[in-house]
């Protein structure tokens, strides 16, 4: 009987809870980016000109005695072009901010204290 009597006493007592966080403190959020570049460029270029013109004695000019003269020119041409290039860009960010249970606890996220 007396167990029929604790088991009815035990189920029929009320079900109750306290949903109040356990948590307090400063959450902290930290983010770090950093970015780093390289560029590297290179450019060469060159131009070679040959022109030789000759009127050796042959052709119109021979004609009349003579011949003009012979003509050359040469030309050489060289460009060299580099770039080099370097960005490095670091960011930090850094946001705290204090955390408070809301509740009916007489300290904030101190549970039933």
């Amino acid at each position: 009987m007396a167990i029929v009597l604790l088991a009815f006493t035990a189920l029929s007592h009320p079900v109750c809870a306290h949903l109040v966080p356990i948590s307090w403190g400063f959450p902290v959020f930290i983010q770090n980016n950093s970015l780093t570049g390289l560029q590297t460029q290179m450019q060469a270029a060159s131009d070679v000109e040959n022109v030789n013109i000759g009127f050796n004695g042959a052709g119109f000019g021979s004609l009349f005695g003579g011949a003009f003269p012979n003509i050359g020119q040469f030309s050489h041409q060289n460009a060299l072009a580099t770039s080099l290039g370097f960005a490095d860009q670091r960011q930090s960010t850094t946001f705290a901010y204090p955390y408070l249970s809301i509740g009916g606890a007489p300290v904030p996220g101190m549970g039933f204290l």
